[in-house]
Formats: structure tokens, sequence, C-alpha cells
């Protein structure tokens, strides 16, 4: 799908914004569960303010199926797109900040991640593109935009240089399917994150 070939150029996934931040996530205090902080089992006690739940099968559910299934998009070169692949372009017009996405976009964030790959900026890319998305019309759940914010901000932070002058490239698949700092596998993590399948498996 288109996000996972350009949205990981700046084609912005290591777990930032509603998908974790792309490192070994903590788990819950003793008895509780790290992600709500909620009531613990038998055990007793709450959950631990540093656990943190991997969001998985974020997108599958009946509102966002909905959402895919009635939602069209005119891209920069006017082709129309649907479904999912409509959303991942809009995911991917973000970025740059161009076709028919909410003005500005987020081309900034592409400079900052290159002067700074950290976790607090790929947090801010994966939050912008998020916002850019829901402003352009895509009313997913906030989980399931999460997964292109993250997959995005990964994409940007971890496979810029190798994914820049082509995205296509084999070097930049590569570095996508975790030949990157991290080890992290961008395409499985959307997969993950989102629930959503894919039409073949570029790390085969």
């Amino acid at each position: 799908m288109k996000l996972i070939g350009f949205v990981c150029v700046l084609a912005l996934a290591g777990a930032v914004g509603g998908c974790g931040d792309g490192e070994t996530n903590g788990t819950g205090g003793t008895g509780g569960t790290g992600a709500t902080g909620g009531t613990g089992g038998a055990g007793g006690g709450t959950g631990g303010a540093g656990g943190s739940a991997v969001v998985t099968d974020a997108c599958t559910n009946a509102d966002d199926t909905a959402v895919y299934d009635g939602f069209s998009y005119v891209d920069s070169t006017g082709t129309t797109l649907t479904g999912v692949d409509a959303v991942s372009e809009v995911a991917s017009d973000c970025v740059l900040g161009e076709g028919n996405v909410a003005p500005p976009g987020c081309g900034m964030w592409v400079g900052i991640l290159i002067g700074a790959n950290t976790p607090e900026n790929r947090a801010g890319a994966a939050q912008c593109v998020e916002t850019c998305m829901a402003d352009t019309g895509i009313d997913l759940t906030d989980d399931c935009l999460g997964c292109y914010g993250e997959s995005v901000s990964s994409g940007a932070g971890f496979c810029l240089s190798e994914c820049a002058s082509d995205p296509d490239a084999q070097g930049c698949i590569d570095c996508r399917c975790g030949m990157n700092d991290p080890g992290l596998n961008i395409f499985a993590r959307f997969d993950e994150c989102s629930g959503l399948p894919r039409e073949m498996d570029e790390c085969m």
C-alpha cells in the first residue's frame, strides 16, 4: 500500500503517537495493567505509570471500516483513490503538504528529524500527520490514525537517507524491513498496529 511505500520515505513507524515508540514497551506494575493503570487482579494494586500497551488491530473495527468504505481522495496527479489506498495517500501527502490535504502539511518535521531523530521529534511528526489527516476529513479513530502517524514518523526518522531518492529501491525496502538502527520492521509494525491486510510481504 502506498503509505508503507512513500510514507516511509518521508513517507514517514517506531512507536510514537498512538502506537508507541519503536522501542521495547514497558509493563505495568504488579497486578495492574500498564496501558490503562486500571485495577489489578487478585494481587490488587494499580498499573504502573511507565507501562505502555502496544496498539494492535486498531483499524479493523466497524467505525473505521465504514470510513475506509466511504472515503475517496484525488491525489496530486488527479487520480481518484478509494478506501485504504486513499487514506494512505493522504498520510503521504500530509508529509509534504501537497495534493489536497489540509495545509500546511508536516514537511517541517522532516527537517527537524534530520537534525535530531529523537523519540520526542518522532512523536511530534506523528501527531502532525494524524492532525493533518483528521483535518482533511478522515474520521478514523484515534488509535487507527496513530498507526499512520507512527509509520510515517518512523520511516522519516530511520530510513530517510535510504528512501529519499527512491522509495522502491532495495536499500529503502531493506531499511523499512528492519535494517535500521533500532531494527524496526516498519512494514510489520504498521500491519500489527492497524490489522489491515497487506497484498504482499516486501520483506520476504
